[in-house]
């Protein structure tokens, strides 16, 4: 059971359904959700395809708090979506488009609860707050000079806060260590023979790189390799996982 005032549907026991389940990240196309398992050989199961409540479009990218409740947002629309079947209820209206999403943990812009972050291809980092079906955006930092947003991040509570960047000069995805507070940029970790990550996701010693050609990524956040875990997969177009793992 989601706690109140976390549930976005709190007068509806059936919304939003299934949370995310322990041990896995959750990655997918424009259109499917999947998860992939944290451990080798790294399983990836198709949960299904996207259904929308109204304004249907292409998942642009989701984001998991630390009670497994999953969220995804399209070119135009904020959802919350149940993990188990990809249904989707739409939550709002987006002012702007992003092509990131990520929860911070609580203790970091919030004492107490997690908070859903939008980022922009400008490499902008922007705190979403949800008034009945109105967005209200405030601006909490960016990359940095030099940075823009090449489609993802996640943070962890005890692990860190990491982004998919592309940045001025370099060929290939780099890998940020990112300051939970406003996403700039601490130090880069590494640097991926790809571009187009679309999707970043992590668990302890690990964070997965998930690009638009099918491919995903294993970094070691202590010794920056990087290694290639799957190929031939779906076009990814984000990732999610959640901002505490089980204990």
């Amino acid at each position: 059971m989601i706690p109140d005032p976390d549930d976005p549907f709190p007068m509806d026991p059936d919304k939003p359904g299934d949370t995310a389940l322990p041990y896995k990240v959750y990655a997918h196309t424009s259109s499917t959700l999947y998860t992939m398992d944290v451990d080798a050989p790294y399983d990836i199961v198709q949960v299904g395809g996207f259904t929308y409540d109204m304004s249907p479009g292409s998942m642009t990218d989701i984001a998991i708090d630390r009670f497994g409740v999953l969220y995804g947002v399209t070119f135009n629309d904020l959802f919350v979506c149940n993990a188990a079947t990809a249904e989707c209820w739409w939550l709002a209206d987006l002012p702007t488009s992003f092509n990131g999403l990520t929860m911070v943990p609580p203790g970091v812009l919030d004492p107490s609860d997690d908070t859903l972050i939008a980022i922009a291809n400008d490499g902008s980092w922007h705190r979403v707050d949800i008034n009945g079906n109105m967005i209200q955006l405030t601006q909490i930092g960016s990359y940095g000079a030099g940075y823009t947003n090449d489609g993802d991040a996640f943070s962890i509570q005890g692990v860190g806060t990491f982004g998919a960047t592309n940045k001025a000069g370099v060929t290939g995805t780099v890998i940020v260590v990112s300051d939970p507070m406003t996403g700039m940029v601490q130090s880069d970790l590494a640097t991926l023979p790809v571009s187009n990550v679309w999707g970043l996701a992590g668990w302890e010693g690990d964070i997965f790189a998930f690009d638009s050609s099918g491919q995903v990524l294993r970094i070691d956040p202590v010794t920056a390799q990087v290694s290639t875990i799957k190929m031939g997969t779906p076009s990814w177009w984000g990732a999610g996982v959640g901002t505490v793992l089980p204990q």
